[in-house]
């Protein structure tokens, strides 16, 4: 893509992002109870849009053909959850749901961030262009996070237990950057 057609892009998905946040905040869409509104119809379509158009390029420049797919339906549910649906009023599914959507979207921001930095810093050249493990720590990354919000929604958040949660999960990683690549890795 050239460098007008990526600003081009890029310029629409902040749009479309800012206008969700303008929806959300300035109009208050998530308090209109008909779901054919014409501003919930518009939401559902920026909802849709923003992550489409934030998520498409940054899957061809990671490499990896489902990181789209996966990307717009975690931040889509996540979205609309957090407009639409309160999890005080249906429970532990709802809060569930929302758990495993807050997993996806931080799953999703971690990816692209995997994968430049371990292009940059690691030195092994099976690990620099690895999508598999920009994936594997992005899922640790969002991981810790999700597991993070659960304890701080029970309770029993504190700094020593995500330290040590983060010790479990930097130690999970720390054995899969030690094994050695063989033919069916690469």
């Amino acid at each position: 893509m050239k460098k007008a057609g990526t600003w081009l892009v890029w310029s629409a998905a902040l749009s479309a992002w800012t206008a969700i946040a303008y929806y959300l905040l300035s109009i208050g869409v998530g308090a209109i109870p008909d779901p054919l509104h014409p501003l919930r119809l518009t939401y559902y379509g920026l909802s849709l849009v923003a992550p489409v158009l934030t998520f498409v390029p940054v899957a061809r420049l990671v490499g990896s053909k489902t990181f789209a797919v996966e990307a717009v339906v975690y931040w889509f549910g996540l979205v609309t959850l957090f407009t639409f649906v309160s999890p005080r009023a249906y429970g532990l599914p709802v809060y569930i749901l929302f758990m495993v959507m807050l997993f996806g979207a931080c799953y999703t921001l971690f990816v692209p961030l995997g994968y430049a930095l371990g292009f940059r810093l690691l030195t092994l050249r099976a690990h620099r262009r690895d999508t598999g493990r920009a994936r594997r720590e992005a899922y640790l990354a969002a991981l810790f996070v999700a597991l993070s919000a659960a304890m701080n929604t029970a309770g029993f958040f504190n700094p020593l237990n995500a330290l040590l949660l983060l010790l479990i999960l930097a130690l999970v990683e720390s054995f899969a950057l030690a094994r050695k690549p063989g033919p069916e890795t690469v």
